[in-house]
């Protein structure tokens, strides 16, 4: 595959769609969630890493229902603690809930998680559910919403290897007009870690740094800015 995956919010990207993800070894995971819609399950949950792509996978979800005139959102673990569940039941058809690591031991949001997938149930709704931490973890306390969690599709989200964590690297860094040459890349290779959530990171410092001093990126500003972090 071709396609580019851009797993983390980086400043400056556009609306996130499938099309962005370089699925590496997540082509099943992916077409399961691009489906899931017409199926008659209820829950889907995918966990991996941090950086893996989890949060972009489910905004690329909100794009393609769009397309195809439904609603869904995202939201995170602070909306059980507002108990604005039933008035996004009704305003969505998907509901996706991001950061589920922050809900597992704590038994007020694991209950009240339990009783929204039980909400969502009864109105014919669906949710997914993503996190660092996979559904058949003995953090999740409560047995009747560790068992709830397993009965729809279940996936790890895998991370991507070195070559096309840099790949994503440079293909971004160029929508932002930052020019990665072979030196810039060499350099990348042997003294940055290969993983999104840093390179996340260094990109934003780059395009910070070019923008300030108008240039493009040089050896020593590069190590200027990795020294930095």
């Amino acid at each position: 595959m071709t396609e580019q995956q851009l797993p983390l919010d980086f400043k400056n990207t556009q609306t996130k769609t499938f099309v962005d993800f370089l699925e590496g070894k997540n082509h099943v995971l992916i077409e399961s969630l691009k489906s899931f819609i017409q199926s008659s399950e209820v829950i889907f949950y995918m966990w991996g890493e941090t950086g893996s792509g989890k949060t972009h996978l489910l905004q690329a979800y909100v794009t393609q229902l769009l397309s195809q005139s439904k609603l869904a959102v995202v939201v995170k673990p602070l909306e059980l603690d507002k108990r604005q569940n039933v008035q996004l039941i009704d305003m969505f058809d998907i509901i996706c809930l991001d950061n589920v690591e922050n809900i597992a031991q704590n038994k007020t949001r694991e209950e009240a998680l339990f009783i929204w997938i039980n909400e969502i149930k009864q109105a014919g709704k669906k949710i997914i559910l993503a996190g660092q931490l996979s559904n058949n973890s003995t953090q999740w306390q409560l047995p009747d919403l560790r068992s709830r969690l397993q009965a729809g599709r279940t996936y790890e989200l895998k991370t991507l290897n070195r070559e096309d964590a840099l790949h994503v690297f440079k293909n971004q860094a160029a929508n932002n007009g930052i020019k990665i040459d072979d030196k810039i890349e060499n350099y990348l290779k042997n003294n940055c870690a290969m993983n999104m959530s840093y390179l996340s990171s260094l990109l934003i410092k780059l395009d910070q740094a070019t923008l300030v001093e108008k240039k493009q990126v040089t050896i020593p500003l590069l190590k200027k800015i990795v020294l930095e972090k």
